[in-house]
C-alpha cells in the first residue's frame, strides 16, 4: 500500500496545472491509492460526503492530467488506478477484481503493428481474463 506521500506528492503538479488543492482531491487521490482499482461507485463508499458528480469530475480530471489511468474492463463500469507504464492486468471475469503484474515490455509487438499495418505505434496495453482466487474458491462450492 502506498502512503499519503504519494497523494501530496502530486500537490506542486497540481497547482502547475492551475488546480486549486482541496482536501476532497486529496482525499480522492488517496483512496484510490489505498483502494488499487477501484470504481468511482467504490469511491462513493469511501467518502459518502463527497457527491458522486465531484467524484466523477475530479477522476476525470486526473485522467486528463495524466495522472490516473481508467481501466474500462469487464462489466462496462471503469476502474482507475495511478498512472504506471510497463505493467499489465490480469482481470477477474467474474467479479471485476483487476490485479498488476510487471512484465518487459512487449514492444516487439509494436513493431510488428507498425510494420504489418504502416501506422505509427504510440502504446499497447494487454489484458488476461480469468477467475481470481475467490471466484473459483466460490464456484467449486
Amino acid at each position: 500500500m502506498l502512503t499519503i506521500n504519494k497523494a501530496l506528492e502530486l500537490i506542486p503538479f497540481l497547482k502547475e496545472q492551475g488546480l486549486r488543492i482541496t482536501p476532497q482531491r486529496i482525499q480522492i487521490l488517496q483512496n484510490i491509492l489505498d483502494a488499487g482499482h477501484p470504481t468511482v461507485e467504490d469511491l462513493s463508499k469511501m467518502m459518502p460526503g463527497i457527491s458522486i458528480g465531484t467524484l466523477y469530475n475530479n477522476v476525470k480530471l486526473f485522467v486528463k492530467l495524466g495522472i490516473l489511468n481508467e481501466l474500462p474492463y469487464g462489466n462496462g463500469i471503469s476502474r482507475y488506478e495511478f498512472y504506471q507504464s510497463n505493467h499489465y492486468h490480469v482481470i477477474c471475469q467474474s467479479c471485476g477484481d483487476i490485479v498488476d503484474f510487471a512484465f518487459p515490455n512487449l514492444k516487439e509487438v509494436e513493431q510488428i503493428a507498425a510494420n504489418l499495418t504502416k501506422f505509427q505505434i504510440s502504446s499497447h496495453i494487454m489484458e488476461v481474463y480469468g477467475l481470481c482466487k475467490t471466484c473459483q474458491n466460490d464456484s467449486s462450492r
